[in-house]
């Protein structure tokens, strides 16, 4: 075994040396860091864990105790599980007791606390009625950092599941509604407490219909033949299930042996963000279980924060097609939209909308200048019903171009409450009026290589160099100065080439970049007096510290943010300022920063927003369809569906979807960042529309200007007050 005395000898170091190191302590030079760590992996070492736990008394472990991880809810439970503990520094093992045989559970408990973890999740088979339960201690307590998940032992215990008794209702009542006469219900073993209480529930409801109901009692090594069963008699209309496992092997055997006959399946589900025909499914969301029991054991407050027993929320059957409008029209609705990630979701997902009503979609995508000439040109005789704006545009073009959609239907207005927090306003309404629906909010984010800031060789190097520790940067000098100490041409040591990128393709794109750098050092457009001051000492250390960043970012600057994705995809760059709707481009499959990407606010802690909000043309005559077209792509359902492929969600509730969440780790940092995000053009009760792309055309200019030496940040900036005050101070332009 490699010891500390072996690795000092092979970099010439001290033992304490080699120990500082190791355990990441002491003042200790990048050069003998560097030499220590080269000389441990030369020679093969193995860091003792457990010699450290003996030292803590405890581990930064938890375990988690499944049933098996064939079942999608388990798989579900396990990775947001799993990925919340990772994504605060613990590690995660998992033990399965082959679905529920009691001798695996003991083992697995055993081999648990000789690793002295810091808490423990099970799904146990274990209740009051066992001879004994193995997590008992002495004076029959459970330990305190111990959780059951969806089974309830039936003792003084912490607990975190669903309501149970509810789906079994829920699906009663889906059978008395269907007006079956003969059903079957499908459960697990009925001891356990979550498979009792759905069958009670479900009987109780059904028990004064004439429905015949033949229940069947089955575990997964039994489930195959006793489904069989349910074939061989008098085959039901419809089998309502307590488990997916076993819905799956229920359509398994009747599509292999039985496809002729008629049967309808509907069972409790984990939930599922892309469509799904299969089932009629009541979802349970076992993906936001997972993230509230790991949260529960890594907190473990004896405050009372978290109850003892806690019930979530079922999410029931989701309906896809809410709000839908079937109309004896079936002429296409036609969408004008801007090119972007979710450009083509739409395009994949209007698809079930034609499907499910027969009306075609057809999707026509611009680019930015393209759409905006589009806009400012529009006459009746467009052919357009529904408008895809950039949020900053709303304000210029809602009266001109948009139907107000409180207009068209006045419970519009209720889905508002849908939407995440700072979203209402920008991307909705105008005037006190709804004139479009969030589609795709995001804003500017840092991104940054997390492999690089926590590597111990470069944060001792940049301590050494600035005297101040590696952190994400806070302000865009800060930005600067770490984007130099990752430019290759100016640290040779550097793993990347350049420090940060730059994204300059249009005026307005450059406008954008500005802007990010402008509102560091102010709220909004204008000052305390309400005056903009393109020229001011703050704007044009903004452009100052843009134009310095052609130094450390690659010559051939980023023309559009797709761009500037594969750009710090490829592995070669530190940092990036990028809009979240475009981040899901760092995870293509030819990404060279999967695992290693980290993310903070925007230096300064005022983010631009960006992204799209869904109206329906002035113009169209199919203003009701549009709009329950722009009700049905803004939903819950379909917004997490295409967020999954890449898009963003303007939904509450797709931030507790934790197959996006985990997928998409920064998304759920942007949701809660809206609020922070001040950036108004004019005051709030000014009531003037603002022309953001003649504003971006005038500070873009500028920008070119700067960065290419044709003008210096003060005279660019001097002739963009020119500009901007001849072209907005007189209203009547």
């Amino acid at each position: 075994m490699v010891t500390i005395k072996d690795i000092a000898r092979a970099a010439g170091v001290a033992q304490g040396t080699v120990s500082n190191v190791l355990n990441e302590k002491g003042n200790v030079s990048s050069e003998k860091i560097k030499q220590v760590m080269d000389a441990a992996a030369s020679l093969g070492y193995i860091p003792n864990e457990r010699a450290k736990l003996l030292r803590k008394g405890c581990s930064d472990l938890l375990a988690v105790i499944l049933p098996n991880l064939r079942s999608k809810q388990y798989i579900d439970f396990f990775m947001s599980f799993k990925a919340y503990a990772e994504n605060h520094s613990y590690s995660v093992c998992q033990y399965l007791t082959n679905d529920d045989q009691p001798e695996a559970e003991i083992n697995a408990l055993q081999d648990i606390r000789s690793l002295m973890p810091a808490g423990i999740a099970s799904f146990t088979s274990f209740t009051s009625q066992s001879d004994s339960i193995p997590y008992l201690e002495g004076k029959k307590k459970i330990r305190e950092n111990i959780i059951f998940i969806e089974r309830d032992p039936d003792i003084s215990c912490r607990y975190i599941g669903f309501n149970y008794g509810q789906a079994g209702k829920e699906l009663a009542r889906k059978a008395l509604e269907k007006k079956y006469t003969n059903i079957c219900i499908l459960t697990g073993s009925l001891r356990l407490s979550n498979e009792l209480a759905f069958y009670d529930s479900f009987v109780d409801t059904m028990k004064n219909s004439s429905c015949s109901v033949y229940h069947i009692q089955t575990d997964s090594y039994r489930k195959l033949q006793n489904i069989m069963q349910i074939f061989h008699d008098s085959t039901p209309q419809a089998i309502f299930i307590s488990n997916y496992g076993f819905a799956e092997s229920v359509k398994d055997i009747h599509n292999t042996f039985y496809p002729e006959l008629s049967l309808n399946i509907y069972t409790v589900s984990p939930v599922f963000t892309m469509p799904e025909n299969d089932f009629d499914k009541y979802e349970l969301n076992y993906r936001q279980l997972g993230k509230i029991a790991a949260e529960t054991l890594i907190e473990n407050d004896p405050s009372g924060k978290y109850p003892e027993k806690r019930i979530l929320e079922n999410s029931g059957f989701r309906d896809w097609f809410s709000n839908i409008i079937y109309s004896d029209n079936k002429s296409p609705l036609n969408i004008l939209t801007l090119d972007t990630p979710s450009a083509y979701t739409l395009r994949s997902l209007s698809r079930l909308y034609t499907q499910k009503t027969g009306i075609p979609v057809n999707i026509t995508i611009y680019s930015y200048d393209e759409i905006y000439e589009a806009f400012t040109n529009m006459t009746k005789y467009s052919v357009f019903d529904i408008l895809r704006l950039d949020v900053t545009w709303l304000s210029w073009f809602a009266e001109k171009i948009l139907q107000p959609l409180d207009g068209i239907d006045p419970s519009v207005s209720q889905c508002l409450n849908e939407f995440i927090e700072g979203t209402i306003e920008p991307f909705s309404m105008i005037n006190g009026h709804v004139y479009a629906l969030p589609t795709s909010p995001s804003m500017q984010l840092l991104f940054y290589r997390k492999d690089l800031f926590n590597d111990p060789i470069y944060r001792r190097m940049y301590f050494e160099k600035y005297r101040e520790e590696l952190l994400p940067p806070d302000t865009f000098d800060k930005f600067n100065r770490i984007a130099a100490f990752f430019t290759k041409s100016l640290n040779p040591t550097s793993p990347v080439d350049y420090g940060a990128t730059l994204t300059l393709g249009s005026t307005g794109v450059a406008g954008s970049e500005f802007l990010a750098r402008f509102f560091s050092y102010q709220d909004n457009l204008y000052d305390e007096h309400y005056n903009v001051t393109l020229n001011s000492p703050a704007a044009v250390r903004a452009l100052e510290q843009l134009v310095d960043i052609r130094n450390y970012s690659s010559p051939k600057y980023n023309s559009w943010w797709t761009n500037t994705a594969t750009s710090f995809a490829s592995g070669n760059i530190a940092m990036t300022l990028l809009y979240s709707n475009y981040a899901s481009d760092l995870l293509s499959s030819t990404s060279k920063v999967v695992g290693n990407i980290g993310y903070a606010l925007v230096p300064g802690g005022n983010p631009v927003i960006g992204g799209g909000t869904l109206g329906v043309s002035k113009y169209s005559r199919r203003a009701n369809e549009a709009l329950s077209f722009i009700r049905w792509i803004c939903s819950e359902t379909i917004a997490s569906a295409e967020t999954l492929l890449g898009s963003v969600s303007p939904c509450k509730k797709s931030y507790e979807n934790y197959e996006i969440v985990n997928s998409y780790p920064w998304l759920n940092f942007a949701k809660d960042s809206f609020v922070m995000a001040k950036g108004r053009r004019v005051p709030e009760l000014s009531g003037f529309p603002f022309d953001e792309r003649r504003f971006l055309s005038i500070i873009g200019m500028a920008v070119k200007n700067a960065y290419s030496n044709v003008q210096s940040p003060t005279i660019a900036l001097d002739q963009a007050q020119k500009m901007y005050d001849e072209q907005f101070l007189n209203r009547d332009v």
